[in-house]
């Protein structure tokens, strides 16, 4: 995340609006940004999340200019599998085909990690773009040792302490981060200790990045509040 370019543009909107504000009843202030992602081609598995609120989230509209026949592939935490529909883009006609003749796409919510599959052979840059998410916000995730797949719902990046913020942990709670270059888990695995309210140890995940998040304990309701300073 550009973090001198997010402080600049919430810094136009509200040059912006100052003026109009004070002659109105609208005391909002959205703050706009965007999140480069690398996504590695030649046919890798790249585990993302939309980590920005647009005002349209199809997948049409947030994965754009991407190598043709490239791939999405959804999450269904509820059996720890794939969906089985997979959506192949058509750079052509900019459509993302479901193999039904359905071109629709789908919603990706901010913070639900997906895989994605560059089959164009180069590594490209996805971009982001959308409002930052502030006050609450809530995924829901499933229990019982399901893999969920996450990401942050605001553009931070760090420990990924940062991207389950308002997450209340469970004991035993897992993350696994994907790691694009073996195309498997990374093998870290921070586990939740909630006698010592700690986790085991770090990982470090970036903007956009999706991970999976293995809740031991029953289905929680993810409640984030997020303010940008």
């Amino acid at each position: 995340m550009r973090t001198k370019t997010l402080v600049c543009a919430a810094a136009l909107i509200a040059a912006g609006v100052a003026s109009s504000m004070a002659q109105s009843n609208v005391f909002s202030l959205n703050v706009v940004g965007y999140v480069n992602t690398k996504l590695v081609g030649g046919g890798a598995y790249n585990m993302v999340a939309n980590p920005l609120n647009n005002s349209n989230n199809n997948i049409t509209n947030i994965f754009q200019n991407v190598p043709d026949g490239s791939s999405i592939f959804r999450w269904d935490p509820t059996v720890s599998d794939f969906q089985s529909t997979t959506y192949t883009y058509a750079a052509g006609a900019h459509v993302w085909d479901n193999g039904s003749g359905n071109f629709s796409g789908f919603i990706l919510n901010p913070g639900e990690g997906i895989f994605f599959i560059n089959n164009g052979g180069s590594d490209i840059t996805n971009t982001f773009v959308g409002d930052v998410i502030q006050g609450s916000y809530t995924n829901s995730l499933v229990g019982g040792g399901s893999y969920n797949g996450i990401g942050s719902s605001a553009p931070l990046g760090g420990s990924f302490t940062n991207s389950i913020a308002g997450l209340a942990a469970a004991d035993g709670d897992t993350v696994d981060r994907w790691d694009v270059v073996a195309q498997d888990l990374d093998g870290n695995t921070p586990t939740y200790d909630a006698v010592h309210a700690v986790w085991s140890s770090d990982a470090i995940v970036a903007p956009g990045e999706g991970f999976f998040y293995i809740r031991n304990g029953g289905n929680v309701q993810w409640i984030r509040n997020f303010t940008v300073q």
